[in-house]
């Protein structure tokens, strides 16, 4: 039997439509006005006395730049047939497109790269980037090694040698990040109360550069200044892979770019070999 968009799993699509216009902070008018429609009509899909067909929710969708997520949950709450796949992260299509990254991007890149979810969870890297973190505490009961329990591992952050000013700009980006997942706000907390992130206000520059460096101690001892360059696939259109992100790590002096080479070519397996994971 089909779901009528009032009584959809969620409550119905005008709460959510509701929630999504406030998220804006746009009044009804505001709203209805960069969506190319009126406020009589955004008020009757809000409470309900109107039902939205597929052309005014891909029109919210495209007119807000939702993710794909939200627009999948538009027409979730509206009952409506969803032209946005809802797919497993197990499934052999999501392993196909996160292959396309590794060997098409994570394989080419001659410095340290990794693919990570929102929770951070390592779920790609080259071999370059093993190395760099080889040796890293891990949970054992973890099968996928996490980033950020790598980075705050104390094995690892002994290694970071400017710690007191990387960490305000780990924190930065991490307080950012965990309001969109609650798995990382978990981390993020725990690290928090463990006194990770203690006396970093202290730490705050006062002549702030360009780029802030992460000045880390290299698998042989080397000094290494590195920042990272966050991208994504410009033409993903899943929910899962679009909240993956591809981290590739960067040099910023000529001797870190020669040692992070030097680094990629020695990580290179011979023939048959596998790739060596991070302890």
């Amino acid at each position: 039997m089909a779901v009528h968009p009032s009584r959809s799993a969620n409550g119905g699509f005008g709460p959510v439509l509701r929630g999504l216009r406030k998220g804006t902070g746009l009044s009804q008018a505001a709203f209805a006005g960069q969506i190319g429609s009126t406020q009589r009509h955004v008020s009757f899909l809000e409470t309900g006395r109107a039902q939205p067909s597929t052309f005014m929710i891909d029109r919210i969708a495209r007119a807000l730049a939702l993710p794909v997520a939200a627009r999948l949950g538009l027409y979730e709450a509206a009952g409506l047939p969803s032209p946005y796949k809802r797919r497993d992260f197990d499934s052999h299509e999501i392993a196909e497109a996160l292959d396309v990254i590794e060997h098409r991007v994570l394989a080419h890149w001659p410095f340290p790269a990794y693919v990570l979810n929102k929770r951070w969870d390592i779920l790609r890297m080259n071999m370059a980037g093993r190395m760099l973190l080889a040796g890293s505490a891990q949970d054992p009961g973890n099968d996928v090694p996490n980033l950020f329990e790598i980075l705050t591992s104390a094995a690892f952050r002994n290694r970071i040698l400017n710690w007191p000013e990387a960490a305000p700009i780990l924190v930065t980006r991490l307080y950012r990040e965990a309001r969109e997942d609650a798995g990382l706000a978990r981390l993020l907390a725990r690290a928090t109360d463990a006194g990770l992130f203690d006396g970093i206000d202290q730490a705050l520059l006062t002549d702030i550069p360009i780029f802030v460096p992460v000045e880390l101690e290299g698998p042989a001892g080397e000094r290494l200044r590195l920042t990272s360059l966050l991208g994504q696939l410009a033409s993903v259109q899943d929910a899962i892979i679009e909240g993956m992100t591809v981290e590739l790590m960067v040099p910023l002096d000529r001797d870190t770019e020669s040692r992070l080479r030097s680094i990629h070519l020695d990580a290179r397996p011979a023939a048959g070999s596998k790739i060596p994971e991070p302890a």
